[in-house]
């Protein structure tokens, strides 16, 4: 299976999840949010090589308890190679995390905690032939948020993968909720 397979793949399943989220909400609140990342990798193994990297998310919210909801994320990460390469020859590191949480609420600001999986992608290009490394790892986040009326900003530490070779990284997420509130 190669990389735009699987990218597609993932985010028909994340869809399938939010809608399946949807459905199980109708009790309760829910609201979804589109958001754009950024990130800078903070360990020297990624920071060498992909210091920095952006993409997009989306996240499904719903109602836990007077204080909290339960969250459900989804993102894709695109990091391009730091360095000289020759022509025809590119690398790139994609990340693709799937993390669940509870988003503890502190009016305006939250604070949330997650757990979940992802997928690192290295993909190699030397023209004509273009191959991808996968791997899927534990991942873990934490996040810390303000939320103005239908805009969402968050700082959040992000890590996955073993040491020596984990992808730590620290992100800004600004996003619109679209439904809820």
């Amino acid at each position: 299976m190669n990389v735009e397979n699987m990218i597609k793949t993932t985010f028909i399943g994340m869809f399938i999840i939010f809608l399946s989220f949807q459905s199980l909400a109708q009790q309760g609140n829910f609201q979804i949010n589109l958001g754009f990342d950024a990130g800078i990798t903070l360990n020297d193994y990624y920071q060498n090589q992909f210091p920095a990297g952006f993409g997009a998310s989306v996240k499904g919210l719903m109602e836990g308890s007077s204080t909290g909801q339960l969250s459900l994320t989804g993102n894709y990460l695109y990091f391009p190679i730091d360095a000289p390469l020759p022509a025809g020859e590119n690398l790139s590191l994609h990340l693709i995390p799937v993390l669940a949480g509870y988003r503890l609420n502190f009016q305006p600001f939250f604070l949330e905690p997650q757990l979940g999986g992802a997928l690192l992608i290295n993909r190699f290009k030397n023209a004509p032939i273009t191959y991808s490394e996968n791997q899927v790892e534990f991942a873990f986040a934490m996040e810390l948020g303000y939320v103005l009326e239908s805009l969402e900003l968050s700082l959040r530490y992000q890590h996955a993968g073993p040491s020596p070779f984990h992808l730590g990284l620290l992100g800004i997420r600004a996003a619109y909720i679209l439904t809820g509130r």
